[in-house]
C-alpha cells in the first residue's frame, strides 16, 4: 500500500503530465495565487490539486497532510484517490471532482450546471459590500446568479433587508437555492428569469452582475478546464457585448434613484464596454482592477 508522501508525488506527477509545456496550469478558486514580475503565478499547483483531493479521500485538512506523510493508504481509498486523479488528469476542474468550492469563506455546492465560483469575483462582493454600508443600501438583486454565490454571500455578510437572486438556467437556480440552505442565508428570493424579463415591478438600491462574456472568437484560446463549465454561462454573443449592452440598455429601470450598479468585465473588451454604459446614460463609471492588475469590475450609477 502506499504511504500518503507516494501518494502524493504520484499524484503530482500524473497531473503534471497531463499538461502541456508552457501552458499554464489552471486556477482552482480554493488556491491561492501569488504575484511574480509581471504574471499571476499558480504556486506548485499540480502539488495543490493532488493535495486538495488527497484530503477529501482521507477526510483530513490538507494542511495536516505533512503530518501524516508516512501512513499508508487503504485500498479502498488508494482506489477512490486514483479516480479522482483520472478525472483532473482529463482537465476536470477539482472543485468539480469534489463538488464544492470555497467562496468569501463560505462552502458552495457546484456542478457542472454551474460555473465555479473564482477569486477576482469575490472583489466584486467586497466593492457591494462597502457601498452598501457607506450608502445605507438595503436592497441588491444579483443578475444571472448561476451557483448563488454572490447572493450567498451577500447575505451572510452584509446587512441587506432584500435580496433577488435570478438566473434564466432552472439546473443553476436549483444549485443556488441548496446553496442557501447549506449556508442558512434565509432573506434570497429566486426568480427564474431571461435577464430581466420577469423583474418587472422590482427595484433595487444595487444590481450585481456577473455575466456571460466570453466571446466565440476567444473560445478556441479557453483551457481545457473551461470546457466543463457550462457554455450559456460563459459565452456571450455580439463578440462578448450582447449581455453588456442589454444590461447597459435596461438596468436604469430597476435602480433606485442613487442606486448604484456593478458588474464583472471581460478584461479585454473593459473600454469598449464602459462606452456602452457612458452612451447609455450611465455616470460615475468606474473601472477596478483585480488582483492581477487587469481591469475586472465597472461601477456606476
Amino acid at each position: 500500500m502506499q504511504t500518503v508522501y507516494k501518494a502524493l508525488k504520484w499524484a503530482q506527477n500524473k497531473i503534471q503530465a497531463s499538461i502541456s509545456v508552457g501552458a499554464a496550469p489552471c486556477v482552482c478558486p480554493q488556491h491561492k495565487t501569488t504575484r511574480i514580475g509581471s504574471d499571476l503565478y499558480v504556486y506548485s499547483q499540480y502539488k495543490i490539486d493532488a493535495e486538495f483531493l488527497l484530503s477529501a479521500v482521507l477526510n483530513v485538512k490538507r494542511t495536516n497532510l505533512p503530518l501524516i506523510r508516512q501512513e499508508k493508504l487503504t485500498p479502498t481509498q488508494l482506489k477512490q484517490f486514483k479516480k479522482y486523479i483520472a478525472r483532473r488528469v482529463k482537465r476536470e476542474p477539482v472543485s468539480y471532482i469534489l463538488g464544492s468550492c470555497e467562496f468569501m469563506g463560505l462552502d458552495f455546492k457546484v456542478n457542472q450546471s454551474v460555473l465555479i465560483p473564482r477569486p477576482e469575483t469575490e472583489l466584486l462582493v467586497e466593492e457591494v459590500l462597502k457601498i452598501a454600508s457607506k450608502f445605507n443600501k438595503k436592497s441588491v438583486l444579483d443578475l444571472c446568479c448561476g451557483s448563488g454565490a454572490i447572493a450567498v454571500s451577500l447575505s451572510k455578510i452584509g446587512a441587506f433587508k432584500d435580496i433577488v437572486a435570478s438566473d434564466i438556467n432552472k439546473d443553476a437556480l436549483k444549485i443556488a437555492k441548496e446553496n442557501s440552505l447549506k449556508n442558512q442565508s434565509e432573506n434570497i428570493e429566486f426568480i427564474e428569469s431571461d435577464m430581466f424579463e420577469d423583474l418587472r415591478g422590482k427595484s433595487f438600491d444595487i444590481i450585481v452582475s456577473n455575466p456571460p462574456y466570453i466571446s466565440k472568437e476567444e473560445f478556441e484560446n479557453l483551457k481545457p478546464e473551461l470546457h466543463f463549465e457550462p457554455h450559456i454561462a460563459l459565452f456571450a454573443d455580439d463578440g462578448g457585448f450582447f449581455f453588456y449592452k442589454k444590461i447597459a440598455q435596461e438596468a436604469r429601470k430597476y435602480l433606485n434613484t442613487d442606486g448604484y450598479l456593478l458588474i464583472e468585465l471581460n478584461s479585454n473588451l473593459s473600454c469598449k464596454i464602459k462606452e456602452i454604459f457612458e452612451k447609455n446614460g450611465f455616470k460615475d463609471i468606474e473601472i477596478l482592477k483585480d488582483y492581477a492588475g487587469l481591469d475586472r469590475i465597472l461601477k456606476c450609477r
